[in-house]
């Protein structure tokens, strides 16, 4: 059952749906809303639609003249600064959603190149073992499948979850794994499914070494991405020390101050 908020929310978003129409928003800025558009999708998987992605912009729209009604209505008759206030916030508030769908996005890729090397060290295994590859990467999936194979918390075997599905309903492998690369929409995966697609059909060991140079190479990437992940970590953790730093020295130098205080008088 749909609370209140939500209720009010949905209508206001149909709002906002209407306003979108009526100024012609897409026609207007049509290189702006396919780049969201690419992101949504990426983000939440090739089968979001464009109207899903119109909803999200009037989410954000909706946000924005809530944010500046509000500080209009504290601030009547009291102070303009709060509708000066507002009309920074809301200028601030596309921008915040949209850096943190690109933060999302990012992680999204990240998480999905760390799994990409498990993966293809399994296949490679199974393959090597005599299975055919569309038999291997179902066993993947099928083991993986005792977890949570949601999009967010494991991207790459949800998308795999979506190719199996596919294979079981008589698509083409080829044509599946196209389709498997658009969704995911990362470089090392489009290496991985052209190596797939150039060299499955050859099967026996030639199919075996391709994909332990593969692993090879992604392995390297996810080295680098580790790196990267680390560096990144310390970074963030300056900040923190700094702070802990000068507490410490307030500490340790608050005594001695008091003590030469209490000297000279």
């Amino acid at each position: 059952m749909r609370t209140n908020s939500s209720v009010w929310l949905s209508k206001l978003n149909s709002i906002s749906m209407y306003l979108i129409k009526r100024f012609r928003l897409m026609e207007r800025y049509p290189l702006q809303f396919a780049r969201l558009h690419l992101k949504w999708v990426n983000y939440h998987g090739g089968s979001q639609s464009l109207e899903q992605t119109k909803l999200f912009i009037a989410q954000i729209i909706t946000y924005m003249w809530l944010v500046l009604l509000s500080f209009t209505i504290l601030g009547f008759g009291v102070d303009s600064a709060f509708f000066s206030s507002g009309a920074c916030i809301t200028i601030i508030i596309p921008v915040a959603i949209i850096q943190d769908l690109n933060r999302k996005l990012k992680f999204k890729k990240r998480l999905m190149l760390i799994e990409l090397t498990e993966f293809i060290n399994k296949l490679t295994l199974l393959v090597d073992a005599g299975e055919t590859v569309q038999k291997a990467i179902k066993r993947c999936v099928e083991q993986k499948k005792k977890l949570d194979l949601t999009n967010k918390t494991s991207p790459l075997y949800y998308e795999l979850n979506q190719m199996v599905i596919a294979l079981n309903n008589n698509r083409s492998f080829q044509h599946v794994m196209e389709e498997f690369n658009k969704r995911c929409n990362v470089q090392e995966i489009s290496i991985f499914t052209t190596t797939v697609l150039l060299n499955y059909r050859r099967g026996g060991l030639e199919f075996v070494y391709a994909l332990r140079e593969l692993s090879r190479i992604i392995w390297d990437k996810r080295l680098s991405l580790t790196k990267t992940l680390g560096e990144e970590a310390s970074a963030k953790l300056v900040f923190p020390m700094v702070f802990i730093f000068f507490i410490v020295m307030v500490i340790v130098a608050a005594p001695a101050i008091l003590l030469m205080k209490a000297n000279g008088s």
